[in-house]
Formats: C-alpha cells, sequence, structure tokens
C-alpha cells in the first residue's frame, strides 16, 4: 500500500466514524488525539468483520458498507 493510498483509507475511516457517531470528522480527530474514541476490530456470529466504535456515550458498529446502531439489527 502506498503512502497516498493509506491517507486516502484513514480519511474514510475518519468519515465513516464521523457519519457513525454523529459527530464532525475534526471532532473524531480531537477525540482520538485526547483518547476519548475506541476503535476495535471484530467479526459479527455470521463471519462479517467490522469496526466497534464508541466515544462519550455514542456508539456503532461500521461495516463496509453499513453503519449500525444500538438498536439496529445488522443483516436484516
Amino acid at each position: 500500500m502506498t503512502e497516498r493510498e493509506m491517507f486516502q483509507e484513514i480519511n474514510a475511516l475518519i468519515g465513516a466514524v464521523a457519519k457513525a457517531l454523529g459527530v464532525s470528522e475534526i471532532e473524531v480527530v480531537t477525540a482520538i488525539e485526547q483518547g476519548r474514541l475506541s476503535m476495535e476490530l471484530l467479526t459479527d456470529a455470521e463471519g462479517r468483520h467490522y469496526i466497534q466504535t464508541s466515544c462519550e456515550g455514542k456508539s456503532a458498529r461500521i461495516y463496509d458498507g453499513a453503519i449500525f446502531r444500538p438498536g439496529d439489527t445488522p443483516g436484516t
């Protein structure tokens, strides 16, 4: 992966986290810098990979092409 490709992937991740948590991209970066945002790479019961993210009481699962918040049911 080239440096440019990595930059694009990181930008996409920050954008997805911002959308999932309903905040701006700047807020995501600030939360990362301050250690208030967590991200974990996981796999669900159906074998699909996702990122579990949370910050200050907000959380979401980020799948490739989908975001699920508490109360949502992935796969429906």
